[in-house]
């Protein structure tokens, strides 16, 4: 199923990354955002609207559909909860439908998103240098060179975080004085 919405997707145009498990989209997802998320409710490891919670609790508000062949009402519920309109049921009757939530869903995208795009694009890749930074760091003893060298690393990751704040800071405020 999952191969097969993703050519189907791929067929209008669309750039489809698929995932097993909710575990590995989150991951990526955090690392290079998309523009709308399709998640059955049902998932190995965590349900779709676990993943869609995990998703809202970091501040990721992209629009998602959902999708079950069990769709009850408090389902239904918990996906609007996390901001959700679209909820198909499984088997569609016609993948049209699929096709139209999904471009319902990019369309519902706020008019900030560019901000949005910007903060994320910037703000995530900031954050997994300064997490393997600190891994390498964490995992063993190092020599004073290696220290030495960290500290250099660390001074320039906070001067390059301080500069992605501003420059956010600046666009914010370009934005609501549009």
């Amino acid at each position: 199923m999952r191969e097969w919405l993703g050519r189907s997707l791929s067929s209008r145009g669309h750039e489809v990354r698929r995932f097993e498990r909710a575990s590995e989209a989150l991951a990526a997802v955090i690392a290079d955002a998309p523009d709308v998320i399709v998640s059955d409710i049902r998932l190995p490891g965590m349900s779709g609207i676990e993943f869609g919670r995990m998703l809202r609790a970091r501040g990721i508000d992209i629009p998602i559909v959902f999708m079950t062949a069990d769709p009850g009402e408090h389902i239904r519920d918990d996906a609007r909860a996390l901001g959700s309109r679209w909820f198909l049921k499984k088997p569609f009757s016609d993948v049209a439908d699929l096709w139209s939530a999904v471009d319902a869903a990019y369309d519902s995208r706020p008019v900030d998103s560019d901000l949005t795009e910007a903060s994320h694009a910037l703000r995530t890749p900031l954050t997994a240098v300064k997490m393997a930074l600190e891994g390498l760091v964490a995992k063993r003893e190092l020599t004073a060179e290696e220290r030495h060298l960290a500290e250099i690393a660390n001074r320039n990751l906070d001067r390059l975080t301080d500069a992605v704040e501003d420059h956010l800071a600046q666009l914010a405020e370009a934005n609501s004085t549009d």
